[in-house]
């Protein structure tokens, strides 16, 4: 029977139960809302600690990037997840089943292959963005300019990577091994403006081939990316916060 609650004529005030449920019932609506609402596309993203000094707060080709830290992916990409153990062999002479014993286990690489199109002006200059952004994260801070700022020996940063859902892959820190574009011969190439490639007075001006056209790249119609990322988890993390009973229990703690 609901428990109710009375004034002090006592008569009955709120049905807590019913109330209870009522509470259930918004939060449910509240929740399928936000279900709706949130962008669901894949994303590889640069930590926010890394954000500000990876991108700065002048107009240039990676300004598209900006917003998201990094990129939010307009179609649906193409993934392929395997996963293994390690087992080590002991052979016994003349037997005919060798004995496999445990090594290790290693998580999963993350191949991607995405399609970018350049539709309009706006996906245009996001593809070239996409284009630079995975170019500048494959090197590493050298020479004299990275030493007079102080990020010499400064190795690309890890990333994260999100796609599916808590379950699929939440946040994932990646480092980018390698990636690849197909630019074909009989494809449609479309000018890209973009901002000036002129220096900020710290870096020595470079004489652009394209004198005029300085401000304009040309970009494929439409591309497809092959994106390879390799789980890196930090040895602290793991040491600290792996669990795989919680994983039984169908908790996310944040590993895949």
């Amino acid at each position: 029977m609901a428990e109710m609650v009375t004034g002090g004529n006592e008569q009955p005030i709120i049905d807590k139960d019913k109330l209870a449920e009522r509470v259930a019932e918004l939060k449910n609506e509240a929740a399928q809302k936000a279900s709706n609402t949130f962008d669901q596309r894949a994303r590889l993203q640069l930590y926010r600690n890394n954000s500000k000094d990876f991108f700065n707060d002048m107009d240039n080709v990676l300004t598209p990037l900006q917003k998201n830290r990094g990129i939010v992916f307009p179609y649906t990409p193409n993934i392929y997840i395997t996963r293994g153990a390690n087992y080590g062999s002991m052979e016994f002479k003349g037997s005919n089943f060798p004995v496999y014993s445990y090594i290790n286990s290693a998580p999963p690489t993350i191949p991607l292959i995405a399609t970018f199109t350049a539709g309009t002006k706006e996906d245009g200059q996001y593809m070239l963005a996409v284009y630079r952004f995975l170019n500048i994260l494959t090197q590493a801070d050298f020479g004299e300019k990275a030493v007079k700022s102080g990020k010499n020996g400064a190795p690309p940063p890890v990333l994260q990577f999100s796609y599916l859902g808590p379950f699929g892959f939440d946040r994932v820190p990646v480092i980018l091994t390698d990636f690849n574009m197909l630019i074909g011969n009989n494809v449609d190439m479309v000018p890209i403006e973009h901002p000036q490639t002129g220096t900020d007075g710290n870096t020595k001006e470079f004489a652009s081939a394209f004198g005029d056209n300085a401000n304009m790249t040309y970009m494929p119609v439409d591309v497809e990316f092959t994106i390879n990322l390799q789980v890196q988890y930090s040895p602290r993390r793991v040491r600290k916060d792996f669990d795989l009973d919680a994983m039984r229990k169908g908790h996310n703690i944040g590993f895949i």
